[in-house]
């Protein structure tokens, strides 16, 4: 089953996206140390997933988590008024759930946000699935602001970056 995957060690380097990837987790780990914000790991993995061959992709990726997230945080939310007015019943979860995570895609594919599509069913399932008890609405900003962060980080490092290597490139 694995024999594909066998370790090759000339295919083990430190390219550039793997490096910026690095820089990227390392400075929304650093921002959310010193402004003791909660939730890195949101950011941080936007940040890895946002991050493109190059800042215009980063751009367009990181649009399009954010439209994906916001979405799915609008289902988790829909959800959570459901639950409360039926008193937080399991059968409202295992019904529901499945329903805003099928809403959830329509909603991005009618949006034409077939890239966001994953990112929105994430924080959809991640909203509502792990929200701490009586933080519903709080919680869905949060998680959606952190997807903000790390998009904005990722488009930062890829900015940055970029203008480094054409500065050494002359």
């Amino acid at each position: 089953m694995f024999k594909k995957n066998k370790f090759n060690i000339k295919e083990f380097k430190l390219g550039m996206r793997t490096f910026k990837s690095g820089l990227a987790v390392f400075l929304v780990i650093l921002l959310f140390g010193l402004f003791k914000w909660e939730g890195v790991q949101i950011a941080a993995l936007t940040a890895v997933f946002s991050l493109r061959e190059d800042f215009d992709q980063s751009v367009h990726f990181g649009a399009s988590r954010i439209l994906g997230n916001s979405i799915g945080g609008f289902y988790a939310l829909v959800y959570f008024l459901i639950d409360s007015a039926l008193k937080d019943h399991f059968l409202v979860t295992l019904l529901f759930v499945p329903v805003c995570v099928m809403l959830t895609i329509m909603t991005n594919v009618a949006m034409n946000n077939k890239a966001g599509v994953i990112g929105g069913v994430s924080a959809m399932l991640i909203i509502s699935l792990a929200v701490p008890s009586g933080n519903t609405i709080q919680y869905v900003f949060i998680r959606v602001f952190e997807t903000f962060i790390g998009v904005f980080v990722a488009m930062l490092v890829n900015y940055d970056v970029n203008q480094i290597k054409k500065r050494f490139q002359k």
